[in-house]
């Protein structure tokens, strides 16, 4: 790996390694470059207990959508003393549009940023999380100079169905079989937060059996659901709540629990939540190629972002997201899964949460 001056990786540094770091000073800027929710998530969180410690982060964390971003607004809160709390973070997520708008005569964020970072707050930190990276800008040998470009992203693929083995072995006390890893990312691709899901369903389904074969995985997650998850989300879109109660009771009554259900639904919204965006810098047919959608499928894509808006898919990845942290702390799923359809089918009772971190379309 190339290093620049500074001695830090000149094309960033791995999320794992960064995990593993605790500088006695935080840095003034950070770059989160990757696309996976649960791997942004992790770096998110580091730098947050980084530059604010324990300190609440209401009182503490800006956490904007680069579309939304303000860089006044932005500016002013790196430079705000901070109250009940060592620093000020401010945190900019999809920042690529963010760097891209237009400051003040030919200058764009990124040339503003650049001189920030000339001196910046001695009580700021900002956290800039991107799908894509340009290595060639100033503002990228700033970073590199006096922050971090932290990678959230899988540096070898082909090493994903060996971490799922060691995870069931330290997580659940399984044996996950290489056949049932490979069929889980087959399935459920790179997502690490579904993956990871699907595999708690899964140890819950083996029971008492110590190994999880490629015919759980089969049962489980690949097999009959598939239908039924297009179902409920065609329902959500209708904002049908009683047709969505329907399929609900039919998984229930199939004997599923509250995290089998919600890792089946995951990998379904978080794809077209993906599809939405590249869809946003070309057109769908594109967006669904580099996505990856399955000719079959192609359909009821286009059906679901037709009736979905950003903001709504986001809202409802988001209702996933809380539902099942939910689950694996709350002795009632059924209320647990009966409020995620309404959050699914009504993403306006959502308030000021799928305001803030839903998008346009």
């Amino acid at each position: 790996m190339a290093r620049g001056k500074s001695g830090k990786p000149a094309d960033g540094i791995r999320l794992s390694e960064f995990e593993k770091t605790s500088p006695a000073k935080p840095l003034p800027i950070y770059v989160l470059k990757g696309t996976d929710p649960y791997l942004l998530e992790h770096g998110r969180a580091h730098v947050r207990k980084i530059a604010i410690g324990d300190a609440d982060p209401g009182l503490a964390v800006l956490d904007v959508l680069g579309p939304d971003a303000v860089l006044a607004d932005v500016m002013d809160a790196l430079r705000t003393l901070p109250f009940l709390a060592p620093r000020r973070l401010v945190v900019i997520r999809d920042a690529e549009e963010f760097l891209e708008k237009p400051a003040r005569k030919d200058d764009k964020v990124r040339d503003v940023l650049v001189e920030y970072l000339d001196a910046p707050s001695p009580t700021g930190t900002l956290c800039l999380e991107a799908a894509s990276w340009n290595t060639s800008t100033t503002l990228h040998k700033r970073v590199v100079g006096m922050g971090a470009l932290v990678l959230c992203e899988l540096a070898d693929p082909g090493s994903l169905p060996g971490w799922l083995m060691a995870q069931a072995r330290h997580q659940h006390k399984k044996k996950l079989s290489a056949a049932a890893a490979q069929m889980l990312v087959e399935h459920l691709g790179t997502d690490f937060a579904s993956l990871l899901s699907a595999l708690d369903a899964l140890a819950l389904y083996a029971g008492r059996e110590e190994a999880i074969e490629a015919d759980d995985v089969d049962a489980l997650v690949a097999r009959g659901h598939h239908e039924r998850v297009w179902a409920l989300c065609d329902a959500a879109a209708e904002r049908n709540v009683s047709r969505a109660m329907e399929l609900l009771d039919a998984f229930l009554a199939e004997g599923m629990v509250a995290p089998q259900i919600i890792g089946l639904l995951r990998p379904t919204y978080k794809q077209l939540l993906r599809i939405k965006a590249l869809a946003r810098r070309t057109d769908l047919p594109h967006a669904m190629d580099e996505a990856r959608v399955n000719y079959y499928a192609r359909d009821r894509v286009r059906r679901a972002l037709a009736a979905m808006s950003g903001a709504h898919l986001a809202a409802a990845y988001q209702a996933l997201v809380d539902a099942d942290l939910q689950a694996k702390t709350t002795p009632n799923e059924r209320v647990v899964l009966e409020t995620l359809i309404h959050r699914l089918c009504l993403p306006e009772a959502l308030g000021a949460v799928a305001a803030g971190r839903g998008s346009s379309e």
